[in-house]
């Protein structure tokens, strides 16, 4: 087991540290490492006050640019990965960890790219075009990313893939395990959007319900990152 994934210890550092240490007297078998990660870090507990000072300081700050600024929060109702390739977790599939405030979080690179392909008209007269922007333009929404509001927020989830690319004969089939962290759900995350122009919450919240209602993350079809707002 890891040692340095207890509390006070900063996981993606812990991470790569062992890996690298690892690395060093010989071959890592990834799928094992990330298991070990993986199943560690089921009792992970976020530090949900400091996200929340984060969080009302930023919309304070926001608020210098954007004269409106909505909270949203989401509780997942699946589990939830994104950045499974995520530099600061390299596992076999990793999932996307913030270095300063340790803990999972859902980049706003990833919130905006899908309230823009699952949004469905305007919102208080603005296209999407306009609120999310388009080449050679910028838009007027601004998203940032989402933190998780509740402290247990991990879990470990598995898929067996069993044949590797390009070769899917029925004889080189390879039945491999690969246990990773997830978001749980039940989980809770919060982040803010900020707009240029005046709009009711109760429509903002509809609006972005409704563009998020294909879920988060990475294989949201096969059921993972599906998410309520709150």
């Amino acid at each position: 087991m890891i040692d340095c994934l207890a509390p006070g210890h900063n996981v993606a550092s812990c991470v790569v540290r062992e890996l690298v240490e690892r690395s060093k007297r010989g071959p890592v078998e990834l799928p094992h490492f990330s298991r070990e990660v993986a199943l560690g870090l089921r009792g992970f507990k976020v530090d949900v006050g400091l996200v929340e000072r984060y969080l009302k300081e930023l919309q304070a700050a926001m608020r210098a640019l954007c004269p409106h600024v909505y909270r949203i929060d989401l509780e997942l109702q699946t589990p939830l990965v994104v950045h499974v390739r995520n530099p600061y977790m390299p596992l076999e599939i990793g999932i996307a960890w913030h270095p300063y405030f340790n803990a999972p979080y859902i980049p706003a690179t990833s919130i905006k790219g899908a309230l823009r392909a699952g949004a469905g008209g305007a919102l208080c007269g603005r296209a999407p075009a306009e609120l999310f922007g388009e080449v050679g333009a910028a838009g007027e929404a601004a998203v940032t990313d989402a933190f998780p509001t509740t402290p247990d927020v991990l879990s470990a989830d598995v898929i067996t893939p069993h044949y590797k690319e390009p070769d899917f004969r029925e004889t080189k089939a390879s039945p491999t395990p690969l246990v990773f962290p997830v978001a749980r759900p039940g989980a809770t995350f919060a982040f803010l959007i900020g707009l240029e122009f005046p709009c009711d919450f109760a429509e903002v919240h509809r609006y972005v319900g409704d563009a998020l209602r294909e879920g988060l993350g990475a294989k949201t079809r096969v059921g993972y990152g599906i998410i309520k707002l709150k």
